[in-house]
């Protein structure tokens, strides 16, 4: 193995260089400058005399076509299109050879000895550049798009359709690559089955809504649909029982990193797009980012004798106990990552010795810093959206101390936010006249709460913005006004002010998409009737890790087909995303 992040076995001459040379920012320009590949000029099947097509422009557009895994004969439009590639590769930028050349039945003449080299080169350095975050393995010039388009050149609906079956299913290949072998489950020591297979499993099971125990059945019906009844894998193959005890011997720390590891890197697969699609300030992605950090509720109806991971839930919830997991994401008008998750119940994952008073089976403040941790290896935060249950005096403390902008919807108290949305129509400035809007602004409202490493009631203060109140709420009651904390320097004093104020605070529905993902995460993950946390927590975690890669095969898709929209739900509908991948399974087993 090369390379201190790698987990793949290089085997060609050209991937050993390609995996010293290659980080986050690397492209095919600075590659094809470092690239030694003398060692392959024995194996050229054209003459050395042969002056018009040398060996190493033509080697390197070769595997740069292969890598990419676009078609031989296109090469030359698209170096057109290219110069500094062309002339990184070795060509005259205004003399590059025919279309003919490149003919796949003269490149096969060329380089047959070469082509099995060439092609597994080409796998190791698109796995490489997986694992790298480098936008290597995803050249998406729209060379391949059909003629039938509009006026202004944007493709038709069949050559979208066409394309993200063909785009996706390339993308479903690598992705696989990617956030699998990121997740290592234990096995017993002369298993006959790869660790991978139990992965198979128990994305088998997610897929098809199955329960976990039952999913080795499904995944001996793909494995081998008409099996010889000898066959060891039906002896001592995975079962829903193998996978149960793989996850049984894992802890709950050890399944919050691997997933935590999984969820990086399908997030690092996508950045170097990400980043492209930046508005001028980098306030998009991968500059100056927005996070969502949300509380996660998963019903629990079953017996709760000796569960200790078991909360109560709100009021407006239909189920009294559940499983809490504390989640952030990255949040973009188009695509919503989850890049952190953590379980939230026991005390001893809630640092208790540093809070005052009683414990807590968690703090809410605690779970803030530990996902803003997360997200901090990925971004440098702009701005922090958060749901209506991380409301409190901690983590206003965390989010101020850290110096971040947020917005957080405010919990309608009894004797502090519910007063003033009583008083709204008394208390708000602005009239219903066109460019204006009524609302209502309190500086410095005060707080007070517990804090890690305070008292048990300290006191902060955010400002306070309370807005008409909108049908499409869903947080507060019927016709109330909408409370909200925030850092951001707002007032209301003149129309200018209060447009102003509510246009930062209604970004707060940027967020949505991320309200509606959890129940997408949780069609995605499996069920199962255990009462183990450990196997609950894996569950919910692997089906982050599926909702992920769904979102990442649709704005990749998307990025290669070159059509990349604002859209409200991803083009790729999810119960599709899931027949590509269940179909795909049955490939990895």
């Amino acid at each position: 193995m090369t390379g201190d992040d790698s987990s793949i076995t290089l085997t060609t001459t050209v991937s050993k260089q390609v995996a010293e040379i290659l980080n986050q920012d690397t492209d095919w320009v600075e590659l094809a400058k470092q690239l030694d590949i003398s060692r392959y000029r024995h194996q050229d099947g054209v003459p050395e005399y042969c002056d018009a097509t040398p060996f190493r422009p033509m080697f390197l557009a070769y595997l740069w076509a292969t890598v990419e895994q676009k078609s031989y004969s296109g090469i030359p439009n698209r170096l057109a299109e290219r110069p500094e590639l062309a002339s990184a590769f070795g060509f005259d930028s205004d003399d590059i050879p025919s279309e003919s050349t490149f003919r796949p039945v003269r490149l096969e003449r060329r380089f047959g000895e070469l082509e099995s080299t060439v092609e597994r080169a080409a796998e190791q350095i698109r796995q490489i550049a997986a694992e790298r975050g480098s936008p290597i393995g995803y050249d998406i010039l729209p060379s391949e798009t059909d003629d039938d388009g509009d006026e202004e050149g944007e493709p038709s609906n069949r050559t979208v359709q066409r394309l993200l079956r063909k785009k996706g299913k390339q993308v479903m290949d690598e992705l696989q690559g990617v956030a699998f072998p990121a997740i290592p489950l234990p096995r017993s020591e002369n298993a006959i089955y790869d660790a991978e297979e139990l992965l198979s499993l128990e994305a088998i099971a997610a897929i098809r809504q199955d329960a976990a125990n039952s999913a080795g059945e499904s995944m001996g019906d793909l494995k081998n649909p008409d099996p010889e009844l000898d066959d060891p894998f039906y002896e001592d193959g995975p079962s829903g029982e193998t996978l149960l005890h793989a996850v049984k011997e894992m802890s709950v720390d050890e399944i919050t990193r691997v997933m935590n590891f999984a969820l990086r890197k399908t997030y690092t697969r996508a950045k170097p797009r990400l980043r492209e699609l930046e508005s001028d300030d980098g306030s998009r992605f991968g500059v100056r980012a927005k996070v969502a950090l949300d509380m996660t509720y998963v019903a629990y109806y079953g017996d709760r004798d000796e569960m200790e991971w078991v909360q109560g839930t709100p009021d407006d919830k239909g189920y009294d106990w559940c499983h809490k997991f504390g989640t952030v994401a990255i949040v973009g008008e188009n695509t919503h990552f989850v890049v952190g998750v953590c379980p939230l119940g026991s005390t001893e994952h809630a640092d208790t010795d540093a809070y005052p008073g009683k414990d807590q089976s968690y703090y809410v403040g605690d779970v803030a810093r530990r996902l803003l941790s997360i997200a901090d290896e990925y971004v440098s935060i702009r701005r922090v959206y958060a749901d209506r249950e991380f409301h409190s005096a901690d983590v206003i403390h965390t989010l101020e101390d850290k110096g971040l902008k947020y917005v957080i919807p405010a919990k309608q108290d009894a004797h502090r936010v519910g007063p003033i949305c009583d008083q709204f129509e008394q208390l708000k400035n602005g009239y219903n006249e066109r460019r204006d809007t009524p609302l209502y602004v309190k500086q410095d409202h005060a707080m007070y709460g517990a804090v890690k490493g305070g008292v048990s009631n300290e006191r902060e203060t955010a400002n306070l913005v309370v807005l008409p109140p909108d049908d499409d709420d869903d947080v507060n009651p019927r016709g109330s006004p909408q409370p909200f904390l925030t850092n951001l320097d707002v007032s209301d004093e003149i129309a200018l002010d209060r447009r102003w104020a509510t246009e930062q605070i209604e970004e707060y529905s940027d967020r949505g998409a991320i309200e509606n993902s959890y129940s997408s995460i949780k069609e995605a993950a499996a069920w199962t009737t255990s009462k183990k946390f450990e196997a609950r927590w894996f569950h919910f975690a692997f089906g982050c890790v599926i909702y992920n890669m769904w979102l990442l095969v649709d704005f990749l898709t998307q990025d290669r087909i070159g059509v990349i929209e604002m859209r409200t739900k991803p083009r790729i509908t999810l119960s599709r995303f899931l027949d590509w991948l269940d179909k795909e399974l049955v490939t990895l087993l």
